[in-house]
């Protein structure tokens, strides 16, 4: 008992010198604290801030000021640019309903077989007039939102993007049609991912190898009939403006 009390004992005062030890460094590191605060409530006096104005300031501190100066990447969705209010509904109302009704009417004139998103909502026994009207919209509406999200990421509502030369509006409408693309394949692989129940690639077996590259001449189709129509309607636009 005596031991473990004389234990404890000088347990105690081991801590009560580190405590003592620590102090000093405590109160060396307030004092740096206070300086360090007093010098900056020195520096925003207003004749410092004078005398700060005419000293040239480092490179780095500029690059840094610049830096920061630059909008971030999600303020170009969240607080985006649009001179033209008319403009993202007139290209939404393309990419929905102008670029899918003209792929249905080339495969139908090729006597291609239409796309597995033209499969009506209903089963019915006799197809009727206007039946794929329905699904164009549907699908038509995924298109647009991809091409939305994807002028607002190459900032393709500013005026220089569609009211410049024509080389300007055409690299806008590339850079804005890429962006687009990425997030059609994505959207498609997520399609193709809970539509299969599970991650399947090719050599799995014939019905999902079939599945898969019809998902991908149908993106190859939407991509090329959505490029052609907002191409030629961004370069007669800028045509018309000028």
């Amino acid at each position: 008992m005596n031991d473990s009390a004389n234990a404890t004992k000088k347990l105690r005062i081991r801590r009560r010198r580190s405590s003592l030890f620590h102090m000093p460094t405590i109160v060396l590191c307030s004092l740096i604290v206070c300086i360090m605060s007093t010098k900056q409530l020195i520096s925003v006096s207003p004749q410092t801030q004078v005398v700060e104005a005419f000293v040239p300031q480092p490179k780095l501190f500029r690059k840094q000021q610049s830096t920061q100066m630059k909008e971030n990447f999600l303020d170009r969705f969240t607080s985006p640019k649009i001179e033209d209010p008319v403009l993202p509904l007139t290209e939404a109302g393309i990419a929905q309903i102008v670029a899918p009704t003209i792929q249905l009417f080339w495969l139908r004139s090729m006597q291609s077989p239409l796309p597995s998103w033209t499969t009506p909502l209903y089963d019915y026994t006799f197809m009727p007039r206007g039946y794929l009207l329905a699904p164009t919209l549907i699908h038509g509406a995924g298109l647009a939102c991809c091409w939305l999200l994807g002028s607002l990421a190459a900032r393709g509502f500013e005026r220089e993007a569609y009211e410049g030369d024509l080389k300007t509006v055409l690299f806008s409408t590339a850079r804005a049609g890429a962006f687009a693309t990425g997030l059609l394949i994505f959207g498609t692989q997520i399609d193709l991912y809970f539509d299969m129940g599970g991650y399947v690639q090719i050599g799995d077996s014939p019905e999902t190898d079939l599945r898969i590259y019809r998902a991908l001449v149908e993106i190859i189709n939407d991509v090329f009939f959505e490029a052609i129509t907002l191409f030629s309607w961004r370069a007669f636009r800028s045509k018309v403006d000028n």
